[in-house]
């Protein structure tokens, strides 16, 4: 699978092309560069200095998101950019069925995350693991999602969680995390017959969180996106092979 044509950077620049923020990541869902995104990534108020980005790995220049479609359901964090690389492009990632999503299931994630504060101190890493669970959301109004093993750094807002099942499909669509507190150790001491003295040492793990394909899946329904592909077969793809 060559990276370069499946993941990319979303940047609020200014009118001379300028990055001025590193706002998150984005992938082709459908071909001719239809990208999928968060919500949070891209709905951000804009004016006449600032505008909308993604940056173009394989001719490495901006092009300007013209437009962004978000789901009728507010608590859904998706967004959909049409043409959102104004060029041809034939490579994008089909969707597993959603039924074969199962907790167990090997995952893993490309993407791009901040690592300093500046806009240009980002870096891209590659996670994987096993699906921890499946459950609706209630913080997203039930939506179902996906507990992934990793966390998702910032700036990988966007990325996709993908398997191999007959070639790479999508599983999910990462948005967030939720914290875990997990107890390390702990110590117990006497100093006298009177006296009890506790020690507990603790830490917080982060575990990842996506979307759901059925939620995916649905939202380009509803909005009348054509051209992607739900399946568990093979697909026959550019760049997946």
């Amino acid at each position: 699978m060559e990276v370069a044509g499946f993941f990319y950077r979303i940047y609020l620049i200014d009118n001379s092309q300028k990055p001025v923020k590193f706002l998150g990541s984005a992938f082709p869902i459908v071909p001719n560069g239809g990208l999928i995104t968060c919500r949070h990534v891209v709905d951000i108020v804009s004016d006449a200095n600032f505008r909308l980005a993604v940056y173009d790995n394989e001719f490495r220049r901006f092009s300007i998101i013209h437009k962004v479609i978000f789901p009728s359901n507010q608590n859904l964090d998706l967004a959909f950019l049409p043409n959102a690389l104004d060029r041809v492009k034939e490579e994008y990632i089909p969707i597993l069925e959603p039924s074969k999503v199962l907790i167990g299931e090997e995952v893993y994630s490309f993407g791009y995350y901040a690592i300093g504060g500046r806009v240009e101190d980002v870096t891209q890493g590659y996670f994987s693991g096993r699906i921890v669970n499946i459950f609706q959301n209630q913080m997203r109004g039930g939506c179902p999602s996906l507990t992934l093993p990793y966390p998702i750094l910032e700036g990988m807002s966007g990325s996709p969680a993908m398997t191999y099942h007959n070639g790479p499909k999508l599983v999910g669509v990462c948005y967030g995390n939720q914290a875990q507190r997990v107890i390390a150790s702990e110590v117990v001491e006497y100093q006298d017959t009177k006296k009890e003295y506790k020690e507990t040492v603790s830490r917080i793990i982060e575990l990842g969180l996506a979307h759901h394909p059925f939620s995916l899946s649905s939202f380009l329904n509803e909005m009348a996106i054509s051209g992607f592909v739900v399946s568990e077969e093979k697909i026959s793809l550019k760049g997946l092979e």
